[in-house]
């Protein structure tokens, strides 16, 4: 047996659904593509920047960092393989998550536990194989969760799956319910081939997004996206406010009307990192310090994200949600909170909710409000009731 089947057989073993190979050069095509979403505005420029805002470089695409990214050897000089994997992550929920008698966010089903840093244990077995059958001859690198990488392109030369047009990798036994990870070496290996499949005709994934963040097949508008911004602190204007219903983190749309992903089995077994649920309560959310956000969030993505995206993001759930309970707690971060991103949104769900008490609130902070554009969301907000 070659050494490319023995690792495939220990990535299964190690519960691994899909293990695939490729070679280590450079993604060309993928680099060209970040380049033009970025001039065309569908990826904030400050994610690819260089310099402040005051700087001489400000707002100038850094070229540098986007070719990093596209190209395996920069992590490790002298790659010959990638070793590229997907991980179903569709599970049947612990019964004691997902049961709220208070108003809950929903949860992308991606990220109800920590499925990259599984990938990532799981990867690490298998370099232990490589050095133990090579005598630690070959450099191998670690990688999951897509910061240092393009995961999508290398799934999709190594045959893991292909593009949708929501520009989500699909793969022929589990849709598009996995999460990636690759291990970059020095080692040769046997390669796969690329899988010819692809959506064609279909467009159900873009109708059904409610923002319209794919803009045509293969492109998204990443600033438009449900997703994208759930995770980051941008700006939601009010018309994503009005779609954005009870998600308190990520999106999966695009992904829940794919043909692709119909009649999927879930997995039985309890995760092991960050296990969350589909469903938390929102209003703990709205006092949590930052100790205890992060100590909740625990192991879970959620807790590498800026607090104030979350809570912002609860605070639009619990607007769209209409629970009155939430009222009061509301009324308290627009008098308390001093972050006026906070207070600007803050305002609007309590317009949602309406009430003659959410009225006194709004009439009450808009004498004292400092910030012209949390006036503005506080009379906007008015106007709702």
């Amino acid at each position: 047996m070659s050494i490319t089947e023995q690792i495939k057989n220990i990535g299964k073993e190690n519960g691994l659904d899909i293990i695939k190979i490729t070679d280590a050069e450079a993604f060309p095509r993928a680099e060209k593509s970040i380049i033009g979403s970025i001039e065309k505005g569908y990826i904030p420029r400050s994610k690819y920047s260089s310099g402040d805002d005051t700087s001489l470089n400000a707002g100038k695409i850094y070229l540098n960092k986007i070719s990093e990214r596209c190209n395996p050897k920069n992590i490790l000089k002298n790659a010959k393989s990638i070793i590229t994997v997907a991980q179903y992550y569709l599970i049947e929920e612990d019964g004691n998550f997902g049961n709220c008698e208070q108003p809950c966010g929903k949860i992308a089903k991606y990220d109800i536990a920590n499925f990259y840093y599984e990938v990532k244990e799981k990867l690490k077995s298998v370099i232990d194989f490589i050095n133990q059958k090579t005598d630690g001859k070959y450099k191998s690198k670690n990688k999951s969760c897509y910061v240092s990488l393009v995961e999508k392109p290398i799934a999709q030369r190594a045959g893991v799956g292909w593009y949708g047009k929501n520009g989500v990798i699909i793969t022929e036994d589990f849709g598009s319910w996995v999460v990636l990870g690759e291990i970059i070496t020095e080692l040769e290996l046997d390669k796969d081939d690329s899988l010819q499949n692809n959506c064609g005709s279909c467009r159900t994934c873009m109708d059904a997004c409610p923002t319209k963040a794919i803009v045509s097949p293969y492109v998204i508008d990443r600033t438009k996206c449900l997703q994208y911004i759930s995770e980051r602190l941008i700006d939601v204007p009010v018309k994503y406010r009005e779609v954005w219903g009870d998600n308190l983190y990520g999106c999966t749309i695009c992904q829940d009307v794919c043909p692709k992903n119909r009649n999927k089995n879930p997995k039985k077994y309890l995760p092991k990192y960050g296990y969350i649920g589909s469903r938390v309560p929102l209003i703990p959310l709205l006092e949590m310090t930052e100790e205890e956000f992060t100590s909740y969030f625990s192991d879970n993505q959620i807790a590498m994200r800026p607090m104030k995206a979350i809570k912002r993001n609860a605070i639009l759930a619990l607007g769209n949600i209409g629970d009155s309970i939430a009222i009061p707690h509301l009324i308290k971060v627009l008098q308390e909170d001093d972050q006026p991103m906070i207070r600007g949104y803050t305002a609007w769900a309590l317009g949602k909710l309406g009430s003659k008490r959410s009225r006194n609130a709004l009439e009450k902070a808009l004498k004292i409000e400092e910030s012209e554009n949390v006036k503005e969301e506080i009379m906007n907000a008015l106007r709702m009731l």
